[in-house]
């Protein structure tokens, strides 16, 4: 029987042969009552490249022969109970793996007697109950109870030992030091094999060992721990600047970006930005003198983390560089950024120097005047060594600042500069965010969702609107992101809604951040049924098309408009209503919207549908409208008006044959019927 030690995707690695263990070791026997023998034994040094499953346990007497006492399970402790009294026993103990058993330990002899206790100054017994558990590619945790008392000294510590593959054990941490009963080995190869053991420490000794426990390192991914060390520090009578750390752990993903929450004295939190790719941020345009409180959460493939520690700063006047942030960019560098003071009294700024901490209160100066710049690389550094900076503005005539705040980075061997830049965010100008969306419109689509539209904002020479971000509250609870960015789409679906007061905003985004957000709209659900759509009730009528920027005239008979959109992809628009009898819908149709032409360019005939059923109308043209009076029946919901273009404008030709197809799926196509 083969088994390998790595994974089937992995090349080169070599397969053992899977034998019965070796003999379990330092098997020990101690009367502790006048009818028990407590046992206690060690894994073997070599589990045959198979998890050792269970011990079988033999005794005898000087006058009988080996008979089998009990066969337990992944354990290496036993107390043999019921003896008689002033009898010798002897003991040996087995292991057994899944190809078999192993030859027996060493023999050990225990004569329980009348004056039998348990001992007092002796080793402590095994631990019990180690487990390994995987936690990521390169770390296993372990975990086990104490070892149950003996009578000896108190535990002080633990031996950890491993076995990689089917090698030998060896020492991972001769003495923990410590009663806790845990411990994380990091730093290890995904595709191996490794199995531990563990022995309890007190002032006598060592006891035998735990049972065994093995583990192979594997890649499992989740949300990433919190961020840690959030720090919020005016920056001006009007901002703050904020700086974290990076988390601990990313939860086996690659951190791609920070939610920044904040609140206003003691108000609720709000979203300030949804996606920030660094680890600094400066919120711009605050009222001075109020409190505000700040969060962070890491984003990741997986998910969002639970949020950093809370931070509250007080937007006042600086006079000392602020936002100091250290960063460790390669083994040997560390790079340095910060916010000039808002206060200079006038005098400008002429550079700045660099001190560095050597002892408490203790500095040295490395730099003596980095230039009117803002960020610095410190070089030639020491891996492994952790550095500590302040930085101090100098102004004309030997005047200069007092130091800014401490900041500290470690160079490691695997340090490499971040994925984007960590200099300080340069203050944007609140006139380059964009403008408010406008036409906020709520619909609903179904008895347990919606269907919002909104108008985009006219950015006046602003940078381009890239996105669009979401909020929504239920009844007079708290926002809440809806999405982070839906893209430049004017429209959004919220589904699985139940009964309640939704209410929702809009804010625009682009390349300098996210904009104020929009005049609310709201929409009630009572017992998740059907209710009124949140529109004007008239027969006639403007009404926005959704998914573009057009609006259309409208009057209807015998029903009510919930809504119409635009759908590009069959070059139609689709019209939501209400009736409850027959009706006439007349549309009053844009050419510029929505249209049907020929190959030659002549006018063509709209298709007009409901439920796969043709629908008559009656049309009038005019060079930039088409108008049409649609008949249908009772108990309409839904009507469709398919042409040969509709906004955005496609090449005739692909419409023509795509709206073909699109209507062979539903019906036949047919000639129109008018009247």
């Amino acid at each position: 029987m083969i088994a390998s030690s790595c994974l089937l995707f992995l090349v080169g690695c070599d397969a053992q042969a899977v034998t019965v263990p070796d003999p379990p070791v330092n098997l020990s026997a101690i009367p502790i009552y006048p009818t028990v023998v407590s046992l206690s034994w060690s894994s073997p040094q070599y589990n045959g490249s198979s998890a050792i499953t269970h011990y079988k346990i033999e005794y005898k007497t000087a006058t009988t022969n080996y008979s089998t006492l009990t066969t337990l399970g992944n354990v290496t402790k036993y107390n043999n109970t019921g003896l008689v009294t002033g009898t010798t026993y002897i003991y040996r103990v087995s292991a057994i793996n899944s190809v078999g058993t192993s030859n027996p330990s060493s023999e050990v002899v225990a004569t329980p007697k009348s004056t039998s206790s348990p001992p007092k100054n002796i080793p402590p017994s095994p631990p019990t109950g180690l487990t390994a558990t995987a936690s990521s590619g390169t770390q296993i945790n372990l975990s086990w109870n104490p070892p149950p008392s003996n009578g000896g000294p108190p535990v002080t510590g633990y031996q950890i030992q491993y076995q990689l593959d089917s090698g030998n054990f060896v020492n991972l941490v001769s003495n923990t030091g410590t009663a806790a009963t845990g411990y994380s080995h990091m730093g290890l190869s995904a595709g191996h094999m490794y199995t531990y053991k563990v022995f309890a420490i007190n002032s006598v000794g060592t006891s035998n060992s735990s049972n065994t426990s093995s583990a192979a390192p594997v890649q499992i991914s989740s949300a990433p721990y919190p961020p840690t060390g959030l720090t919020a520090n005016p920056s001006s009578s009007k901002s703050i600047s904020l700086s974290w750390t990076a988390p601990s752990n990313n939860g086996g993903s690659t951190i791609t970006g920070y939610v920044v929450e904040y609140k206003i004295g003691a108000g609720t939190y709000s979203v300030l930005i949804p996606n920030n790719s660094l680890t600094t941020y400066l919120h711009m345009g605050l009222t001075t003198g109020t409190t505000y409180t700040y969060r962070v959460s890491a984003i990741n493939s997986i998910g969002t983390s639970a949020p950093s520690n809370e931070a509250s700063a007080v937007p006042t006047k600086t006079y000392i560089p602020t936002g100091l942030t250290a960063v460790a960019v390669s083994p040997t560098q560390i790079y340095l950024s910060w916010i000039p003071p808002s206060e200079t009294f006038g005098q400008s700024i002429g550079g700045y120097r660099i001190d560095q901490k050597l002892f408490s209160n203790v500095f040295n100066t490395i730099v003596d005047n980095t230039g009117n710049t803002t960020n610095y690389s410190i070089k030639n550094l020491s891996t492994g060594k952790t550095y500590t900076f302040v930085v101090i503005a100098l102004f004309p005539e030997g005047v200069s600042s007092n130091p800014s705040l401490e900041a500290s980075a470690t160079p490691t061997s695997t340090s490499i500069p971040p994925p984007t830049s960590t200099q300080p965010p340069i203050p944007t100008p609140q006139s380059s965010l964009p403008n408010t969306p406008t036409g906020l419109n709520v619909a609903k689509i179904s008895p347990s969702s919606v269907q919002l539209s909104w108008i985009a904002p006219s950015n006046n020479g602003k940078p381009s609107v890239t996105g669009y971000y979401i909020e929504y509250k239920v009844d007079s609870g708290a926002w809440s992101v809806l999405t982070a960015n839906t893209g430049t789409s004017t429209s959004y679906v919220h589904t699985g809604l139940a009964a309640g007061t939704f209410t929702y905003r809009v804010s625009a985004i682009n390349s300098a951040g996210t904009g104020n957000p929009s005049t609310e709209a709201s929409i009630i659900f009572v017992n998740n049924t059907p209710s009124t759509p949140p529109v004007i009730e008239s027969s006639g009528g403007m009404m926005t098309v959704i998914n573009t920027g057009h609006t259309i005239g409208y009057n209807i008979a015998g029903g009510k408009i919930l809504g119409i959109s635009a759908d590009q992809s069959t070059f139609s628009l689709q019209v939501q209503l209400q009736s409850k009898s027959d009706g006439v819908l007349s549309l009053n149709l844009p050419r510029e919207l929505i249209d049907a032409k020929k190959a030659d360019g002549t006018d063509d005939d709209y298709i007009v549908a409901s439920n796969n059923k043709i629908l008559k109308f009656t049309e009038t043209k005019t060079s930039d409208a088409r108008t049409l009076a649609i008949s249908y029946p009772a108990e309409t919901n839904a009507i469709s008006i398919y042409g040969t273009h509709i906004v955005p404008e496609f090449p005739t030709a692909l419409l023509v044959m795509l709206i073909a197809v699109t209507l062979t799926v539903m019906f036949y196509r047919i000639k129109p019927i008018k009247i």
